[in-house]
């Protein structure tokens, strides 16, 4: 545990923010140390592939089990090394801070998702680089932007993503020590809505009153999108049902930070809420000047980036037609309304429902309780959204996708004082590493000192 938590120092200290300034040094630096940890783990061809120009790199290693019986899995290892922007946190958010007293690492990536780099390391190095299963490990530099280089280049190069079992280090246990599987995710789609009504901006005292504001129509616009009770109100979306482990609203309300007397929106179980329903919200402005610089004036043109996360089983095309659909639709003043996906070329991704049945869920649920004894795996959704897990689903339909990681609600993920359990980076890696073990046996065998045979 030594070495691997002064590796995740060392990739905290990274400033690995895709784009940045313009630049991709950050990305850069973080795959080349990403790629060195690999290789001083014992995959010793790992290497950084090209997804194109202005692209970051894909930390990329392949490892074959040499004299493996047949039948032997190949499995697939993802994590990203790329992280959110520090925000208010600033300049600190990359000098790493452990508080030995609770266990934890502050720093900005040092739960999502430099944790799963370590953690895929760490199950590696727990056979002295030499497991007993064929390996594919898959590190990325822009999940967090929503880009979809690592995708299309799945799509067209489908051989490096075959595998068996695919474990994506990105999600966590519902509570600290408590295993968890993610088995279920919602999709997300984004639009850009253009609201127009003045030909320019004009003087608001000479104009004001009978001349329609381009901000206030859209806000008009805006506010029938949820019903009173805060349900989506975009007809035909499907709205699935939750059944597994239910979050408790206490805990949501105190990991969400929601005010003393705030209600939460919506209505059916929490559970459904955060997982099988959609939700929607605006998550950029263009046209509004800012409060440092008022300006008395009617607005001509603006527009909203809406962002809406939907049901793992919905089509995110058909969704973002539906959307669509009913943003023109809402428009009590009858102003211009363009509706585009968002001017990036992003907005679309699918959710993912994970096939729990497979004989090797089962081997995997083994392997979490084994790792934390005396606890029963848990099955919990997450809200957010990882499309590459649907593809990698699509590509290796017989796959068994496993959804696990370091990220339980005290991380703080994305906010400012990110940090990762220390006590979970090593229950976490011991998982992985028996998964990796008994993946390679039969049922009921002795798998202790499994190593590769070459």
């Amino acid at each position: 545990m030594g070495g691997l938590i002064d590796a995740l120092q060392s990739l905290v200290k990274i400033r690995s923010v895709y784009g940045e300034n313009g630049s991709l040094q950050g990305v850069d630096d973080a795959a080349g140390a990403a790629q060195k940890l690999l290789k001083d783990s014992g995959l010793k061809d790992a290497e950084l592939k090209s997804l194109g120009e202005g692209e970051a790199k894909l930390v990329y290693a392949q490892y074959e089990c040499a004299g493996a019986p047949p039948g032997t899995p190949m499995v697939l290892l993802y994590a990203h090394y790329d992280v959110q922007p520090p925000g208010d946190w600033g300049d600190t958010a990359f000098r790493p801070v452990i508080d030995a007293k609770a266990r934890r690492m502050t720093g900005r990536g040092a739960a999502d998702d430099k944790s799963g780099v370590v953690m895929h390391a760490g199950a590696v190095q727990a056979f002295d680089g030499k497991p007993p299963v064929h390996l594919r490990v898959v590190l990325e530099g822009e999940e967090e932007t929503g880009r979809e280089a690592l995708e299309n280049y799945a799509k067209q190069h489908r051989e490096l993503f075959t595998a068996d079992v695919i474990v994506i280090a990105d999600t966590g246990n519902h509570k600290i020590g408590e295993p968890t599987f993610t088995t279920s995710l919602r999709g997300v789609v984004e639009v850009d809505v253009t609201v127009s009504t003045l030909k320019a901006e004009c003087h608001s005292g000479m104009y004001g009153g009978p001349a329609p504001d381009a901000f206030m129509a859209l806000v008009r616009i805006l506010a029938r999108l949820h019903d009173d009770d805060g349900n989506v109100t975009v007809p035909g979306l499907v709205q699935g049902k939750w059944t597994d482990l239910e979050p408790e609203e206490k805990q949501f309300r105190s990991d969400a930070g929601v005010l003393d007397g705030v209600k939460l929106i919506g209505t059916g179980s929490l559970g459904s809420r955060l997982y099988t329903k959609p939700s929607l919200n605006v998550v950029g402005l263009k046209g509004v000047p800012p409060m440092d610089h008022p300006a008395n004036q009617l607005r001509d043109t603006v527009t909203a980036r809406v962002g809406m996360r939907i049901a793992p089983q919905e089509d995110p095309q058909r969704a973002v037609d539906q959307l669509t659909a009913y943003l023109k639709s809402v428009n009590p003043w009858k102003a211009n309304v363009d509706v585009q996906v968002s001017s990036e070329g992003l907005g679309k991704g699918k959710g993912f429902q994970a096939e729990t049945r497979q004989p090797r869920y089962e081997v995997a649920r083994q392997a979490m309780e084994k790792a934390y004894p005396g606890t029963q795996a848990q099955h919990a959704g997450q809200g957010g959204s990882i499309p590459l897990a649907s593809l990698l689903q699509e590509i290796n339909p017989k796959a068994t996708v496993l959804l696990i990681g370091c990220e339980e609600p005290l991380c703080r993920i994305h906010a400012t004082g990110e940090s990762v359990s220390l006590d979970e980076l090593e229950s976490m890696t011991l998982a992985e590493s028996y998964l990796l073990q008994m993946l390679a046996v039969p049922a009921g065998a002795d798998v202790s000192g499994s190593r590769c045979p070459q």
